[in-house]
């Protein structure tokens, strides 16, 4: 891997007076390399040092998009960190990585990719090299009325999980994450993020009743375009690549179950039933936020040519479900996506003339 990224970091260096300036907060990633260094020598992690580590802004950022309220998740993950750096728990650390313990895999990357990812950190706050390509790239899966620059854009790197988030506050992206993404096509990672950012949204005063259920389309579409950016690059690639076979077995595979249930509470409701939770609606993505069925739905549609359909109605969920309808049905691959049943496909086109005659979209 270090033989690999080393020519990337020439070629950055080269590109670097070519692009704009931009600040890129590095103080996160920096703490936890103090952290860890006491760790190293064997000191505990106390909860006063670790709550002010987690207390830095971007880091509460991250960890509060990507662990929410799962507080047992991030503790979790704190015993990781000192298992993996404090010398007394090497054999622990071991065992922890031979029974693929998902979290001490992660930190004991992080802990033996330290020196590339101190070098490539530095490399990005000296100069963004995708400040140009996260637009250019998340402009292919937005309408043009999306297409802008963000003004005092705050970027930020944790050193923590491996995933991204934009938020108003800005957009973090892990290390880890960060450097995966680069080796599969530079900007990638980082336009996903972009697209987030800049996609506009429907301004819906939702009925009590349907509120959880526009939430979970909105998060498939939210979730399912931009994975047109990264996910999609990964499936394409020649090669029949690792990260390809995760995306099958984690996005792909699945899918089909996710659409199928997900039209049972959709006739539930259509039939006069009780209006299903916005918990179930998660738990039934499997905690991805709308990336399951999201890339599956979207990915159908662009492959049976409904791009230009999908961006004219890029800030639309119910538009987007039956997007996915219609490419479904007319499916030229012949590879029998699940389709919405009749029921439901009444029902999503009654609430999208409800809605689309009662609040118009925000411009």
């Amino acid at each position: 891997m270090r033989l690999f990224f080393l020519p990337l970091l020439l070629l950055f260096l080269l590109a670097a007076r070519l692009a704009p300036a931009q600040t890129i907060q590095t103080e996160a990633a920096q703490a936890y390399w103090r952290l860890t260094d006491a760790l190293r020598r064997d000191e505990p992690l106390t909860n006063a040092a670790w709550q002010q580590f987690l207390a830095l802004p971007d880091n509460k950022v991250y960890v509060e998009a990507v662990w929410g309220s799962d507080t047992a998740s991030v503790s979790r993950y704190r015993r990781a960190i000192e298992v993996v750096y404090r010398p007394r728990y090497d054999s622990l650390r071991q065992a922890k990585i031979k029974a693929g313990s998902w979290y001490y895999i992660l930190v004991n990357h992080y802990k033996e990719q330290e020196a590339d990812d101190r070098a490539f950190l530095a490399l990005m706050a000296q100069n963004p090299t995708y400040l140009e390509s996260m637009y250019t790239l998340a402009y292919e899966y937005l309408p043009a009325r999306d297409h802008y620059k963000v003004q005092n854009l705050h970027l930020a790197y944790v050193a923590l999980g491996n995933d991204a988030t934009s938020q108003q506050a800005g957009i973090v992206f892990s290390i880890r994450d960060a450097r995966d993404q680069l080796r599969l096509k530079p900007g990638i990672l980082e336009a996903h993020e972009m697209h987030h950012r800049l996609r506009s949204t429907k301004d819906w005063h939702l009925v009590a009743a349907d509120e959880s259920l526009l939430t979970a389309l909105y998060m498939t579409l939210n979730e399912g375009t931009a994975d047109l950016i990264d996910k999609r690059v990964a499936l394409e690639q020649q090669a029949d690549t690792a990260e390809a076979s995760q995306l099958r077995r984690w996005l792909l595979r699945p899918a089909p179950k996710v659409i199928h249930q997900l039209d049972s509470t959709i006739c539930v409701q259509a039939t006069g039933g009780p209006a299903t939770s916005l918990r179930f609606y998660r738990g039934l993505t499997n905690g991805t936020n709308g990336h399951l069925p999201g890339f599956f739905m979207a990915y159908t549609i662009l492959q049976n040519g409904l791009l230009q359909s999908l961006l004219a109605h890029a800030n639309d969920p119910l538009a987007f479900a039956l997007l996915y309808q219609q490419a479904a049905k007319k499916d030229q691959r012949h590879q029998h996506p699940p389709t919405f049943s009749p029921r439901a496909e009444r029902y999503l086109r009654r609430l999208a003339r409800q809605y689309a005659k009662s609040h118009p979209a925000a411009s």
